[in-house]
């Protein structure tokens, strides 16, 4: 431990009035391993200070390594030894303010150390004196030849000795002789160190092979990789030094090597799998190469990832020619990655160090295959998607085998494109092209995105082509292509006046309706295009008015004023339209109603201005009056008219019986009372007639139980209640008969309570039951459920809650399955989204709802909450108010305004 002396007396300028250090005062003795420090300063008044200092203590100790440092100069000073009797031993005299060292070997004595001013340079200084006893010098060590033979270095070798060239020990090299018998990590360190010495590590032939060269006392260092064999250590002193030193080996064998140093050694890993496979190994600067061997037999996706331990490592992929395919080669511990598609064949792995470093290393390599390629290379041999309307999902891989995947698709509508690519385990590019190959949209996709969405604006009907380009990635994927119809106005009266389409009529893949164009109310057609949206009549502007647009074959039954016949039965044919009767002749209108087609038969209601309302019948040809049912003037007034069992089924009054239940075949003897439900003269009256396979429903009041369920099967015998729901006489009537297979789903209200519930029959008492048997909770509230509409085996319907409103719905018949599918208004009334116009498109549910940022516009239902969606948004400002919701083939056809234009004609 350093001694520090300040405040003593100034030391003398000569020999004889030198600063004892030998007594009590101060080191009280002879120079120790502990170096002892003086701090003073010299000037060019005080130019020379001296101290006297002792080595060992008595004649007999043996000779000691004595270290003198000069430093904290601001001046330039210089440090001499002198010998007991003056004379000159050694000096140091380095410029300027740079600290001096002086070692050397001295015999043990007395000894005088002067610090001089350097040109009468002023300056503080710390004199440290420190002295080592050589006691360790091992003989005949001094050349290679005579190196001191430490043996086999398998761990760690530490000794200690001296060398110099100063003083009265003179021993200018130590030579150390060590074999190794396995590659290794080496490592020397040199310290302890009173002056400067230096190291070299030499080969068995005594080439260098690495040095260390410090300077002053710095410690000495060497680390590497070493192979078997026999080496040499040489310490040496610098060029004036005398000093004892420690010399520390050590010696950590490498690990066993798997993997051989060439090709032709590679180590195989054969079989490889999606699973990775796990190898541990060792470069440095011997083991420059590990190999790895591995075989395809298809094409595949190979992940390898090396991870080096403690220094850096780099890694290669190659073919079976040992030529570089991939290279990865972080820096420090990084791991190194590669990933990259193959083909069929034989493949190498090449590990080894950067710049000879050494370290353990895992690798972990993978081989996943890859399925035949479903999208080609180009455009001209895409993958022909065919029409993209609705989703459409495909798995395939691109990278460096394969970099270009091409998906051709039509779309028969103008349409939103949404392209989903999930799965990704890299980065590739998507692009959307048109048909001539010109690039629309293209999207290259961020670094770790494992999925990856993006949507298109507007596409107009037309050919298209996605890409998925590699960009250098490699992975598998998932494609998704979403096409959505986008909402179109058919606008016919420009401007923002209307033309208020009305009777949406589907005939085919053309959709019939009237229109105003601003030249009154005709005729019109329209196949979804603005430019197919075509006036088909121009006959008595102002007054025409088609209605009653009915489906007859091929061909186009209605009514209309031609201001001449007054309002009779028209046929449109595909090119014309024509009057077909003139049944109120003259100006007079016979106003056909309810026409109802069965097989080649169209059945309508008609006055002839002599036998009242009554029952015709139109075969193509020729329109003629069935039959004069209610005899005069007076008119039955059929109402109710549906096609069942190849027959028309209606309502009708007649002279005895009231309004009763009544079949035709088209004849007047074949229309025919077929029961008296209530007998006598009143009416039972029946109405809602509705047909599920050879079973007619109907709503009748047989005059003692009141409105309730009935069905016939054309019989008067087979004309029967199902079962009489509501006790009494009096009541409501059941209503929204709707079919849903063979099941009739119906609403009544079976206790009187004024609350309409759900029910369902299979036509017998015991099968016609309430749905959800809680009649204080929906559906069963209120005016019960509306707008009932089948999708698929699901019965969709608008009802009254008290927590949601006026919200969608849906049953499966079950108590359990009839539930809230959205509350699309969030929060109870008046929160009423209010859900109208349901139909079945495409068999999804398209409805018209309002909700809180927007009033009623376009939705489309799922039957889940979350794929509840709100598809238009005509008018962004106000309420779009679509109507007469029509599907037309593959389109769907309504009116709504958007705020600007009217009421006109939209289509999806």
């Amino acid at each position: 431990m350093a001694t520090t002396y300040t405040g003593f007396p100034d030391p003398g300028s000569s020999r004889t009035t030198a600063l004892d250090t030998t007594s009590a005062l101060y080191m009280g003795g002879s120079l120790s391993n502990d170096s002892s420090i003086f701090q003073d300063s010299v000037s060019s008044t005080d130019t020379s200070n001296y101290y006297k200092i002792r080595i060992g203590a008595s004649s007999s100790d043996p000779a000691s390594a004595v270290t003198l440092r000069l430093n904290g100069l601001t001046g330039n000073a210089s440090l001499i030894l002198y010998d007991e009797s003056g004379n000159t031993l050694q000096t140091a005299n380095a410029s300027g303010t740079t600290p001096e060292l002086l070692t050397r070997s001295l015999n043990p004595g007395f000894y005088y150390v002067r610090v001089g001013s350097v040109s009468g340079a002023s300056t503080n200084y710390n004199l440290s004196l420190s002295a080592n006893p050589i006691s360790i010098n091992k003989a005949g060590d001094d050349s290679l030849a005579q190196a001191f033979n430490i043996g086999s270095l398998t761990s760690s070798y530490t000794t200690t000795d001296y060398v110099g060239n100063r003083g009265v020990i003179l021993d200018n090299d130590d030579y150390y002789q060590f074999n190794v018998v396995n590659s290794g990590a080496f490592s020397l360190n040199l310290n302890g160190l009173g002056g400067d010495a230096n190291v070299k590590l030499q080969n068995n032939s005594g080439t260098i092979i690495q040095s260390s060269t410090q300077t002053d006392t710095n410690s000495e260092s060497i680390s590497r990789s070493l192979a078997s064999g026999t080496y040499y250590i040489r310490v040496y002193p610098g060029a004036t030094s005398a000093t004892n030193y420690t010399l520390n080996l050590n010696f950590v064998a490498d690990p066993v090597d798997n993997a051989g140093n060439t090709l032709l050694e590679a180590r195989n890993i054969n079989t490889l799998s999606s699973t990775p496979s796990n190898f541990t190994d060792y470069v440095n600067s011997i083991d420059t190469n590990d190999y790895y061997r591995f075989d395809l037999t298809s094409n595949t996706l190979v992940d390898l990832t090396l991870t080096p331990q403690t220094a850096d490592a780099n890694v290669q992929l190659l073919d079976s020619n040992g030529a570089a395919i991939a290279t990865s080669s972080q820096t420090s511990i990084t791991s190194d990655i590669i990933r990259h598609s193959l083909n069929a064949g034989a493949y190498y792995i090449r590990v080894y160090p950067a710049s000879g470093a050494a370290t353990n290393y895992d690798l972990s390599v993978s081989a996943t295959p890859i399925a035949p390629d479903i999208a080609p290379n180009t455009r001209g041999t895409a993958k022909n998607i065919g029409t993209l309307d609705g989703s459409q999902n495909f798995s395939d891989f691109i990278g460096n085998i394969d970099t270009d995947d091409y998906y051709r698709f039509n779309l028969a509508y103008k349409s939103q494109l949404t392209v989903s690519l999930l799965g990704l385990s890299d980065n590739p590019r998507v692009d959307l092209l048109n048909s001539s190959g010109t690039t629309l949209q293209s999207f290259s996709i961020s670094e770790n995105t494992p999925e990856f969405t993006f949507a298109t604006n507007s596409l107009v009907a037309g050919t298209y082509y996605v890409r998925i380009n590699s960009l250098g990635a490699n992975t598998f994927y998932n494609l998704n292509l979403l096409s959505e119809r986008q909402f179109e106005k058919l606008e016919i009266s420009p401007g923002s006046s209307s033309s208020n389409p009305n009777n949406l009529t589907a005939l085919g893949s053309t959709l019939y309706f009237t229109a105003n164009d601003g030249n009154g109310i005709q005729l019109w057609k329209s196949d979804g295009s603005l430019a197919s949206t075509t006036k088909l009549t121009n006959i008595n502007p102002g007054s025409f008015n088609p209605d009653k647009l009915t489906v007859f074959g091929s061909k186009l039954l209605f009514s209309a004023d031609d201001g001449t016949n007054g309002r009779e039965l028209w046929v449109y044919d595909g090119t014309t339209a024509n009057r077909v009767s003139n049944i109120n002749p003259g100006l007079g209108s016979s106003d056909p109603k309810n026409l109802t087609v069965v097989d080649n038969k169209a059945f309508f209601t008609a006055n002839d201005g002599t036998y009242g309302n009554e029952l015709w019948v139109y075969d193509g040809t020729t329109v003629s009056l069935v039959k004069d049912i209610y005899s005069g003037s007076t008119g039955s007034s059929p109402s109710n008219l549906i096609a069942f069992n190849n027959k028309l089924y209606f309502a009708a009054l007649d002279s005895v019986n009231g309004v009763e239940l009544w079949s035709s075949d088209g004849t007047a003897a074949g229309t025919t009372l077929v029961k008296d439900i209530r007998p006598g003269g009143l009416s039972s009256p029946p109405a809602t007639l509705t047909a599920i396979g050879s079973t007619l429903y109907f709503t009748a009041n047989d005059g003692t139980k009141g409105l309730e369920l009935w069905k016939s099967d054309g019989t008067n015998a087979g004309t029967t209640i199902v079962k009489d729901i509501t006790s009494g006489t009096g009541g409501f009537a059941p209503s929204e008969l709707r079919p849903l297979g063979s099941t009739l789903y119906f609403v009544t209200d079976s206790n009187g309570d004024f609350k309409q519930e759900l029910w369902k029959s299979d036509g017998t008492d015991a099968g016609t039951m309430r749905v959800k048997n809680d009649l204080t909770k929906a559906p069963n509230t209120g005016f019960g459920p509306l707008y009932l509409t089948a999708v698929g085996s699901t019965l969709n319907f608008t009802t009254y809650d008290s927590t949601t409103g006026l919200e969608l719905w849906k049953s499966d018949g079950t108590d359990a399955g009839t539930i809230l599918v959205s509350d699309i208004w969030e929060g109870p009334d008046p929160n009423n989204s209010f859900p109208s116009s349901l139909v079945n498109f495409g068999n999804t549910l398209y409805f018209v709802a309002s909700e809180s940022t927007n009033d009623r516009e376009v939705w489309s239902s799922d039957g889940t909450d979350v794929g509840t969606r709100r598809v238009s948004d005509i008018n962004s400002t106000g309420n779009a108010n679509p109507t007469q919701l029509t599907v037309v083939g593959t389109r769907l056809f309504f009116t709504a305004t958007n705020g600007t234009d009217g009421t006109e004609l939209w289509v999806l």
